[in-house]
C-alpha cells in the first residue's frame, strides 16, 4: 500500500488537532515528506476542559504518530492558556 500524500496528510493532521476541542485559529499544520511541522499557538477552545497543556500536547503527538504515513513530529507549539 502506498503512503498518502503529504496534503491528505495535512488534512488528517489538522482533523485529529481540532477533534480535541482546541481552538486552532493561531496553528499552522504542514506535512512534508511525511514529517508534520506544527507552529504556532494552540488553546482550549473556552467550554473545553483542559487542566494540563503540556500533556495535551503530549497526547497529540502520540496521535498524529499513529497516522499512516507519518514519520515523524516537528512540534514548535506554545500552548497558551485563556
Amino acid at each position: 500500500m502506498s503512503r498518502p500524500g503529504d496534503a491528505a496528510l495535512t488534512r488528517k493532521v489538522k482533523g485529529e488537532i481540532i477533534r480535541r476541542e482546541l481552538d486552532t485559529t493561531r496553528l499552522e499544520v504542514k506535512v512534508i515528506h511525511g514529517v508534520a511541522y506544527l507552529d504556532g499557538e494552540l488553546r482550549a477552545t473556552r467550554h473545553a476542559k483542559i487542566p494540563d497543556g503540556k500533556k495535551e500536547l503530549d497526547i497529540i503527538e502520540m496521535i498524529i504518530l499513529r497516522i499512516i504515513g507519518i514519520r515523524g513530529i516537528d512540534n514548535r507549539v506554545k500552548w497558551v492558556s485563556y
